[in-house]
């Protein structure tokens, strides 16, 4: 006997290789985000202040050779100065928001090969973000 597929659920599908959208609020995003952001501060010099991430507004990712994650993220100043802190050592536990520090929005992309322990990120600023202004 020849029968239909039957869907499991009533989600809507998404077409094979398409980016899908990404609860923001998953913790395994500001894992990758805090690696991303490293990254970022490694290529500002000695001058100033770290940049951390404050907030995931948007989350997807895409399945291509590996995986692409697209992530739009409110990154603040930090009380650390790059003079004196190592970019790589940079975590949430020791580095603390500066209080009325500059705000920015950044497009944070995440190309990852797992099973060859690639990744490779690509970071553009938006825009600044005005410190009263709600994200």
């Amino acid at each position: 006997m020849v029968g239909k597929a039957i869907r499991a659920t009533n989600a809507p599908r998404t077409k094979r290789g398409a980016p899908a959208d990404e609860d923001p609020s998953d913790r395994s995003h500001m894992k990758k985000i805090w690696r991303g952001v490293k990254e970022l501060n490694e290529g500002f010099g000695r001058k100033g202040n770290h940049l951390i991430p404050i907030k995931v507004i948007s989350a997807s990712n895409q399945i291509v050779a590996g995986r692409l994650y697209r992530f739009e993220v409110l990154v603040g100043e930090s009380e650390s100065p790059r003079d004196s802190v190592n970019a790589a050592k940079l975590k949430k536990s020791n580095c603390k928001l500066k209080e009325g520090g500059s705000r920015s929005l950044y497009k944070i992309k995440l190309y990852e090969r797992l099973w060859l322990k690639y990744e490779k990120f690509t970071i553009n600023k938006i825009r600044d973000v005005d410190a009263n202004e709600s994200i």
